[in-house]
């Protein structure tokens, strides 16, 4: 569990505490931990066998030390079970609409015993908030209009969580013996900005046995964060996970793994398409096989997506392209656009070493660098406005560069350039956006 999970039990325990009535010196200690543990540079879960360092970090006392321990050991914190228990994760859900706080959502609970969206938005329908203590008809109708936009926008997750999010799924499964693949599927492996759930595919030993494929099951749910299981079967387990993602995590046997990589990579209108192609030519396809339409017990291809578009008589068509764009017929005719790779990338430009939050040395980073193929790179430590992280003052910054430009003198087939992060605090930022409008309007 990272930092960054840690730290969102705590939050969470802290709204929980709130919506509960608790002593507010007890809620405050609780986010104090929760910003303590998500700005700190390195991974608890590093220092939690050195308890004179955890207690070192500022908002941590011996109680939350406990707690720390608890979650990075049992995967969860019992106070924080036991008020989810009490409210239901849908409270959790209330607190990210604007206009609902802790305090208010205790007062709609108190008077109606209602913790979910839909509950709410109901009651304010209804004319039940504004009756409440400090609420009121316009308070009322700003809540449910904050309701509406906030279920408009909700259920998708920007790329880059969703992506962090299958990474630990995937790294969990792979704790288990008999898996050969795992592999994220839908608008995730299409590169999509937003992505709505998560699909995992899973294939190997441990899918094909009975006993073996109910261990595997039980270790899936032993994943840290799940929430709630929604559905379990014999193939398929679908959770939601704390944040509120759902994943559907499917076991397939690996003669048609491609095929249902195919199908679950969507998208529904690219799906939609190939499946007329497909009818067209005497096949049909689905989730488990490519087949022939008179007999649907002669497989075609179905062990690989390269088969599957192949048989059709189409290029491979990249996931990032599926989207019922022009991109079957750019297959047809062998036009489809190359993609940009990781292989086409020259450099990088933001990098932090061992001088700073790093873990590796100016010449470690340069070496891996170039291994990667990079022309460049830039090595961009923290200043010392950012203390916590070890940042350079100004004697130490100058004599990091001149050991960059010793290392780019040394280090053959690599240009490495010396950079700095300088981090604004709130108040800077404050005074630079005054200073800029003062200039801009002046």
């Amino acid at each position: 569990m990272d930092n960054k999970s840690l730290a969102g039990i705590l939050y969470e325990t802290a709204d929980l505490l709130e919506i509960d009535g608790q002593d507010s010196f007890r809620i405050r200690s609780y986010r104090n931990a929760a910003e303590a543990v998500e700005a700190f540079p390195q991974q608890i879960s590093d220092l939690i066998g050195d308890d004179k360092q955890v207690l070192a970090i500022p908002g941590i006392g011996r109680g939350m030390l406990a707690n720390l321990k608890e979650m990075l050991g049992e995967g969860q914190l019992t106070l924080h079970a036991d008020l989810l228990k009490k409210y239901k994760p849908s409270m959790l859900q209330l607190l990210k609409v604007q206009g609902l706080g802790p305090k208010t959502i205790a007062l709609i609970w108190s008077a109606y015993q209602v913790c979910d969206l839909e509950g709410v938005a109901q009651l304010a329908r209804e004319g039940k908030i504004r009756i409440l203590p400090r609420m009121g008809e316009k308070h009322e109708q700003k809540l449910l209009k904050a309701i509406e936009d906030y279920q408009r926008i909700a259920g998708r997750y920007l790329l880059d969580a969703a992506e962090a999010q299958a990474e630990k799924i995937i790294e969990h499964l792979r704790e288990c013996a008999g898996i050969d693949r795992v592999t994220p599927a839908g608008s995730l492996r299409r590169g999509r900005e937003t992505v709505g759930d998560l699909d995992i595919l899973v294939t190997g030993p441990a899918c094909r046995d009975d006993a073996e494929r109910q261990k595997l099951i039980e270790h899936i749910i032993k994943l840290p964060g799940l929430m709630e299981i929604i559905a379990r079967g014999e193939n398929k387990v679908s959770f939601r996970m704390r944040g509120g993602m759902q994943v559907d995590v499917r076991l397939l046997p690996p003669e048609s793994f491609g095929a249902a990589m195919q199908y679950f990579t969507g998208s529904k209108a690219h799906n939609v398409e190939l499946r007329k192609r497909a009818l067209k030519m005497g096949y049909t396809l689905n989730e488990y096989s490519l087949s022939r339409l008179e007999d649907e017990s002669v497989i075609v291809a179905a062990e690989s997506e390269e088969e599957i578009y192949a048989a059709l008589k189409l290029d491979f068509i990249p996931p990032e392209l599926r989207e019922n764009l022009g991109e079957l017929d750019a297959a047809e005719k062998h036009a489809l656009p190359d993609l940009i790779t990781q292989k086409d990338l020259k450099g990088d430009v933001h990098m932090h070493t061992v001088e700073t939050d790093g873990r590796n040395t100016i010449e470690e980073m340069a070496e891996a660098a170039r291994a990667r193929g990079y022309k460049y790179m830039a090595l961009t430590d923290h200043s010392k406005n950012l203390a916590f992280a070890n940042g350079l003052d100004d004697a130490r910054a100058v004599a990091h560069i001149a050991r960059i430009r010793a290392a780019n003198d040394s280090v053959g087939g690599i240009r490495i350039f010396a950079g700095i992060e300088w981090t604004f605090s709130a108040t800077a930022r404050s005074i630079f956006r005054i200073r800029f409008w003062s200039r801009w309007i002046w």
